[in-house]
């Protein structure tokens, strides 16, 4: 039998109701910025200071910084005033001599200006905070304390982010760029409450390298892809979904840098770098040196290592370094150190034989002592001798640091597309970026480049 209801609701007319979609939500944004790493940051800083009020900086992670936050131990200048004060200038001439002579086809007038740029990119730095003041060789300067290099930039950078009324959108990730005509119109994004379309006629695309992105490493860089990444776990190569659809060229992406000093623990990596940086000595599972453990060329170290007994090496130091660098001492605290108070005692417990690790200690002594390393020609961070006790080492394997390819951009930082022109409207910078500079001083690419690209950005509004 029928409810009251139901007889009702029979003797009503029907009425079709039709639930309208919600509009999706939009935006105006004078440029938008996808990712905000290190040059992501700088170049919204830079658009807002020249008076743009809405400048949208977007980031699919939940907090800044990117690649940039993981740094570790110095920031690459050349012939600044406080190298020269310490007798470690060396010209930029010199500088990019020595660079020319590497495997990478650098762009020459790009790394002259990465190069002039240095005094300047270090005192804005320091100006805000950042307190890189200890010169380590020609091309390193470090933090006064030895803390990482990247949280002592982004945490400045971030507070005059801050500062300048930047307000940026985290966990935020673009998913399409806009265009029409060959120009740009927008971002898509798609946010915690859904799709949002950020319109623009200027993107500048800083979404970093694709180190931790398995996908576009087997893609690109295969032989590589097995290998555990040091670099931010954002770093996926979005920029390959977002600028192939726009016909843009990507160039030299199976080139990348391994690091030969990655400890894995917990299922995590860490770049142990900072402890070469500190003068530390590479070893085999003989307990003897291989190669020069402070060769420039991370890659062709990293090779070196893997031809290892086990393709592993470890990184000794002694006390004089551990007590410079704030970074080590927090690896010492996480328990990635051996430890002992004597070189024999330190060998058993790597499981070297000890004997073996006496002599190259003893032989290595010897160099810094002279200044000249005549057993593999290491000149950099010549300086640690073995004579403050306890000692350490760490076990380290190579890892993927950063890759160096991206996508193609011209003099100006604009996208360009498959037959060389550049697409109006598109910039990329940092290590999304193929700049033909391949990775020389990320952060510092990051922080000078990060503001050119916002210069030209302003240059193209007018």
């Amino acid at each position: 039998m029928k409810s009251r209801l139901s007889n009702f609701l029979v003797g009503l007319p029907l009425t079709l109701v039709v639930v309208q979609p919600q509009a999706m939500e939009t935006q105006n944004c004078d440029a938008v910025i996808i990712g905000a790493g290190g040059s992501g940051i700088s170049a919204a800083i830079n658009l807002k200071e020249a008076g743009k009020q809405h400048v949208c900086l977007v980031e699919k992670m939940p907090f800044l910084g990117g690649a940039t936050n993981l740094a570790a131990t110095y920031f690459t200048v050349v012939n600044t005033k406080e190298q020269q004060a310490a007798g470690k200038g060396q010209s930029v001439d010199a500088y990019i001599a020595g660079k020319m002579k590497q495997n990478y086809p650098y762009d020459k007038d790009r790394l002259r200006e990465f190069a002039e740029s240095s005094q300047k990119s270090l005192d804005w730095l320091n100006s805000i905070g950042a307190n890189i003041t200890r010169p380590m060789s020609t091309y390193q300067m470090g933090t006064a304390d030895g803390r990482s290099l990247g949280n002592a930039i982004i945490k400045v950078m971030i507070k005059e982010l801050e500062k300048s009324g930047v307000k940026p959108m985290l966990s935020t990730k673009a998913t399409k760029i806009i265009s029409k005509n060959g120009k740009v119109e927008g971002v898509l994004t798609e946010t915690k409450n859904g799709p949002k379309l950020l319109k623009t006629s200027f993107v500048i695309v800083a979404t970093g390298g694709y180190s931790s992105g398995k996908e576009v490493l087997k893609r690109f860089a295969p032989e590589w892809s097995s290998l555990p990444s040091t670099s931010a776990v954002g770093s996926t190569g979005d920029a390959v979904g977002l600028l192939e659809p726009l016909n843009a060229a990507f160039s030299n992406m199976e080139v990348l840098r391994l690091n030969p000093s990655v400890h894995s623990s917990n299922g995590q990596s860490y770049s142990l770098s900072a402890a070469r940086a500190e003068g530390g000595i590479m070893v085999n599972a003989d307990g003897k040196r291989f190669c020069n453990d402070y060769y420039p060329d991370y890659t062709q170290l990293s090779k070196w290592m893997m031809a290892q007994p086990g393709g592993y090496a470890y990184i000794l130091i002694d006390n004089s370094a551990m007590k410079k660098s704030k970074r080590l001492q927090g690896f010492r605290e996480k328990g990635f150190f051996l430890e002992a108070p004597t070189i024999e005692g330190l060998a058993k417990k790597m499981g070297v034989p000890p004997q073996n690790l006496v002599e190259t200690i003893k032989k290595y002594a010897s160099f810094v002592k002279s200044g000249k390393d005549s057993e593999f020609g290491r000149k950099h961070n010549l300086s640690l001798d073995f004579s403050e006790p306890p000692f350490y080492a760490v076990k380290t394997t190579p890892g993927v640091q950063v890759t160096l390819g991206g996508v193609k951009v011209d003099k100006d930082l604009r996208v360009v597309d498959k037959n060389n022109k550049p697409i109006p409207g598109l910039y990329a910078v940092g290590e999304v970026a193929d700049d033909g500079l391949f990775g020389t001083g990320p952060t510092h690419i990051n922080v000078y480049f990060g503001k050119k690209a916002a210069e030209n950005v302003l240059k193209e509004m007018k």
